[in-house]
């Protein structure tokens, strides 16, 4: 079987323009324009399809915030009793103070397992404590393959928005960067862009030594975690490497399962 060339270890944009100078230049960029609100237009008009008696929407709503607002009140009680019951199911755990030390945990972790390929599940938390930048400077690589934060971290960017990651990119732009970056002979059709994805993606989960994934949710009473895909590529990094590792944020736990449905 072909091996495809390394992905090189993440690194850090180059400085930016002041913000303020970025908003004018994004606010008269038309396209980007037109990319988000078709985007959000799709993702609003898809949810509400789903909930289409509204007094029902609003009542499980109320039913989430209600949820949260519990594991809110007694944080402290629920992480105590997440973290003794996830020791008792063989789940080591960690707690770090900020963003520093949950990076040099992660990578003390790596490091003790002699790794130095991580394949990601999509995780914000360590979109937000700049993880891959800090793998890489350790000589780790960090690759993600949800799909969209993928095209953002072969372009060397930063994802633009929470969902989708790559809106900001035209499928023209991501032909040419896999034209670039991964030797493919050029196709702007999505199709084919998505299977050569996949294509690559699949021989980094077979390599990788480690995989890591963010936590939807952490059920106290179960010493257990939640995650929520719809790519296939969350199961992947946490079953096929030897290693998974689950960032967590803390506003993350919930007492049971039975607050699991609602959310």
């Amino acid at each position: 079987m072909s091996q495809d060339p390394p992905i090189q270890p993440a690194i850090q944009p180059p400085l930016q323009p002041p913000f303020n100078q970025r908003i004018d230049a994004v606010l008269e960029d038309q396209a980007l324009q037109t990319n988000l609100r078709q985007a959000m237009d799709f993702l609003v008009n898809k949810r509400q399809a789903h909930f289409l008696q509204r007094p029902d929407f609003e009542a499980l709503q109320q039913q989430g915030r209600d949820i949260r607002q519990d594991s809110l009140d007694h944080l402290a009680d629920k992480l105590e009793t997440l973290e003794k019951n996830c020791l008792a199911n063989g789940i080591q755990v960690h707690w770090a103070e900020d963003a520093a030390e949950a990076c040099q945990i992660i990578a003390e972790i790596l490091q003790s397992q002699g790794a130095l390929s991580l394949v990601k599940g999509k995780s914000m938390a360590s979109e937000e404590i700049e993880l891959n930048t800090h793998l890489a400077g350790l000589g780790i690589d960090a690759i993600e393959t949800d799909m969209g934060e993928y095209i953002v971290q072969l372009d060397e960017s930063t994802p633009s928005h929470i969902i989708m990651p790559a809106i900001h990119k035209t499928r023209e732009q991501i032909a040419q960067l896999f034209h670039e970056r991964l030797g493919k002979p050029y196709t702007d059709d999505v199709d084919a862009l998505i299977g050569i994805g996949r294509e690559v993606l699949r021989e980094r989960f077979m390599q990788a030594d480690a995989g890591l994934s963010g936590v939807n949710f952490a059920i106290a009473d179960e010493g257990a975690i939640c995650l929520v895909e719809n790519e296939g590529n969350g199961r992947m990094s946490t079953t096929v490497p030897p290693l998974h590792i689950a960032l967590c944020g803390i506003e993350k736990v919930l007492s049971s399962l039975q607050d699991l449905p609602p959310l």
